[in-house]
């Protein structure tokens, strides 16, 4: 989870629900993040084989389709992931794709 879920989802909920736990809260409203390189890694190359010709633009210097690759691992992960390591590992994957 983020500290952006964490701050705006999970204290109110801890607030309303004291007598649980910030874990067992965080399992039950779908917050915890994943930590799977080998799934993030089929995320990150599924989004990219989605759009080779935005793979062709960003190794042309457009440096702003990051964005949209982004945009699909994080929708195909249901938001389950860790963006910063996405976007290590998809400019990793891009440079030397």
């Amino acid at each position: 989870m983020n500290n952006t879920a964490a701050t705006q989802k999970l204290i109110p909920a801890l607030i309303a629900q004291p007598d649980k736990g910030a874990e067992e809260l965080a399992q039950e409203m779908n917050l915890i993040m994943v930590a799977n390189d080998d799934w993030l890694g089929e995320l990150v190359d599924q989004a990219l084989a989605k759009f080779p010709d935005k793979v062709k633009a960003y190794q042309n210097g457009r440096k702003g389709v990051i964005g949209l690759f982004m945009g699909e691992i994080m929708k195909a992960s249901k938001g389950k992931i860790d963006p910063k390591e996405a976007n290590k590992l998809l400019v990793e994957k891009l440079n030397t794709t």
